[in-house]
């Protein structure tokens, strides 16, 4: 793919060099660049990859994206860039072919439940005959392939290419575990995402947020997305506070299913009954009652039941 084709969703590049610079592959990781690779410099948390520019071209890399213009010297193709996560992001998606408008994407955020709502989504979905890859802590199924995994929520470029992956191999659709880090550094940048549910918020991560309302705010970010592409349904627990704060913030938009406990659900558990061998209870929903047994027992675990549910409804499988 040349750089032209590359960069052409980006907004209001700056670019010095040719626009017809061949582009093989993507890195954000100086040790991985050789020739026919662009290196993207990305701000850490930690490590700046901006100061690894110079590895990166002496390495050979085809261009440089950046979020500082290039020395006067410099005879490598450069792109100057507002956001470099961003960029990335939509740069992985266009040379991997957009492989997230090809599969119908569930998101789950929250400080717990998300690895269970995740393995719960992926199995309704697979047992509908609707091929289900999953993104998540523990692992990576890319459609019947299995890897471990690197991170709750990947960078964005492998993110497209896992997605790539998933598309070959006849996956439908993908669960995704999304944390807040990732939703803070625009690891999901760009994808469109048919439901996410919301499971609850506790004091965690503090260290990289700051404050409840930041870490909040993070997460506040995968369903605005939803509200601004018009499209998807988000799954809030109503019966936690921070779940309450989200859902006056868009029941307007006609896109919220409440779950949990309480009589002001869409989604309501009643009549739980717990056993050795897991839990039954009463699902209430839109209007009719079904009788669900779940092999795990809890109240969190028919938090999670409910949530996986809900994304189950809002992703066209039938109750």
């Amino acid at each position: 793919m040349i750089l032209r084709d590359l960069i052409s969703n980006l907004d209001k590049p700056v670019v010095s060099g040719s626009l017809d610079t061949e582009v093989m592959a993507l890195a954000y990781d100086s040790r991985k660049i050789g020739p026919g690779v662009a290196f993207v410099a990305l701000r850490g948390a930690t490590v700046d990859g901006h100061q690894f520019i110079q590895t990166a071209i002496k390495a050979g890399a085809a261009c440089v994206i950046a979020e500082q213009a290039p020395p006067e010297d410099c005879t490598t193709p450069w792109v100057h860039v507002k956001q470099s996560r961003i960029a990335l992001a939509r740069m992985a998606a266009t040379l991997f072919g957009n492989p997230a408008s090809k599969i119908a994407l569930a998101a789950v955020t929250g400080t717990n439940g998300k690895t269970t709502i995740a393995y719960l989504v992926r199995h309704l979905m697979n047992e509908a005959q609707r091929r289900c890859g999953l993104l998540g802590t523990i692992s990576y199924d890319l459609g019947g392939q299995e890897i471990p995994a690197t991170h709750t929520t990947p960078e964005s470029l492998e993110i497209q290419q896992l997605l790539s992956q998933m598309v070959d191999h006849g996956c439908r659709a993908c669960a995704m575990e999304v944390s807040s880090h990732a939703l803070h550094q625009h690891r999901v940048e760009g994808l469109k995402f048919t439901a996410a549910a919301f499971t609850q918020l506790t004091q965690d991560h503090l260290d990289y947020h700051g404050t409840m309302d930041a870490y909040f705010e993070a997460k506040t970010r995968l369903f605005q997305g939803i509200a601004d592409a018009g499209s998807g349904q988000m799954v809030i627990n109503g019966d936690d506070a921070w779940g309450r704060k989200l859902i006056a913030k868009f029941e307007g938009t006609g896109r919220v299913t409440r779950y949990g406990f309480g009589v002001h659900n869409d989604f309501r558990a009643v009549n739980v009954r717990y056993e050795l061998n897991g839990t039954t209870f009463e699902l209430e929903a839109r209007g009719r009652t079904f009788l669900a047994r779940l092999p795990l027992i809890g109240d969190f675990n028919v938090y999670n039941a409910l949530a996986a549910l809900g994304i189950a409804h809002g992703m066209g499988l039938n109750l």
